[in-house]
């Protein structure tokens, strides 16, 4: 006698009889419990959603970190911002008085001796030497102001169109 042959098994091209049975039933089943695949669609979108957070997560600690590394930043471009505007305001001082000595020297003549028109020179001198001295300041200041700013656009084009970086 021959054994039945297991109504499971796939020896050939067709499944077994409760094979189908049970796809059938399956197919049924998905198409009148759940016609739309809710389940389906569901369980993709918590997958997303899972993906989304963890991707928001690591786009804050990101900031979080680029935050801390331009505090240092933000700290010395106010204080340049201060030094600039005190260095100004004494440029424009040394400016006003160089002026109004200039406005008395072009003016008037002075009567003196030798040695009054000698300490009038010297004090002169003096003048234009520091003026000349404070102009050099400010041109470095100048200076350093645009490798500043040209830092800062460096900065800018290296993150930019990077999402994690929005400056």
């Amino acid at each position: 006698m021959t054994a039945a042959p297991d109504p499971t098994s796939t020896d050939g091209a067709t499944p077994g009889p409760i094979r189908r049975t049970r796809r059938k039933l399956g197919r049924w089943h998905r198409r009148v419990a759940d016609p739309d695949n809710l389940r389906g669609r569901l369980d993709k979108q918590r997958a997303r959603l899972d993906q989304q957070a963890k991707q928001i997560a690591e786009l804050k600690a990101t900031v979080a970190a680029l935050g801390k590394r331009l505090r240092p930043v933000e700290l010395a471009s106010s204080h340049r911002e201060l030094e600039h505007g005190r260095a100004a305001i004494q440029v424009g001082v040394c400016e006003e008085r160089l002026g109004r000595i200039e406005e008395r020297l072009r003016g008037e003549l002075f009567v003196g001796d030798a040695a009054e028109h000698a300490e009038a020179r010297r004090l002169v001198d003096a003048v234009r030497h520091e003026h000349e001295q404070v102009r050099i300041r400010m041109q470095v200041i100048g200076q350093y102001e645009e490798r500043l700013r040209r830092l800062e656009d460096a900065v800018v084009k290296m993150y930019e169109g990077d999402v994690r970086h929005p400056f």
